[in-house]
């Protein structure tokens, strides 16, 4: 429940180009930067629902944490956020340590279409971390395999009905 750092998103295209799309924020000369690979986003507010329902569903962005939160209530919130399309150790022992026993990568719809370079990297990442992480917890994932998602879109960007659609869908190798 500390503050750790503040991140802000830029507005526009050449800005994210130049200083990358999110970045910490200076204010009064202050940095507000933090390790994101040493934090899940709101785990200080999920964490007893965690151990209680002994599943997480990991999200890219803060913000699908949020709409996670509208559509389920604060007292079924499992959700957290990585930051970013990666996930640290420590973030998984941060789960793991809550007795979590699946964890779930919704992780945004990064490809245009089944089979095109960009699904067989996200598959290839996805598989990769089933592979690293399946011998202490079950791992499945939010796959948008029925193209109900926008190109880049969080599986709950498309609202409560179309999520729960993924969620009962994902895939569990």
């Amino acid at each position: 429940g500390k503050f750790i750092g503040l991140r802000g998103r830029a507005l526009g295209a050449q800005e994210a180009a130049l200083y990358g799309k999110y970045r910490p924020i200076k204010m009064n000369g202050i940095l507000y930067s933090h390790p994101l690979s040493l934090n899940l986003y709101n785990l200080n507010n999920t964490k007893d629902n965690i151990k209680i329902i002994k599943k997480a569903i990991i999200f890219e962005g803060e913000k699908s944490c949020l709409l996670y939160k509208t559509y389920f209530t604060k007292e079924s919130d499992i959700s957290v956020a990585c930051c970013g399309s990666n996930i640290s150790n420590y973030q998984i022992q941060l789960l793991l340590g809550l007795k979590i026993q699946e964890l779930v990568i919704a992780f945004d719809r990064q490809f245009k279409k089944i089979g095109d370079e960009e699904c067989n990297q996200l598959e290839k990442k996805l598989l990769g971390i089933k592979n690293k992480y399946s011998p202490y917890v079950k791992v499945s994932f939010i796959f948008d395999k029925f193209n109900l998602l926008g190109y880049k879109d969080s599986p709950v960007d498309k609202g409560k009905e179309i999520f729960i659609k993924l969620f009962e869908k994902r895939v569990k190798i």
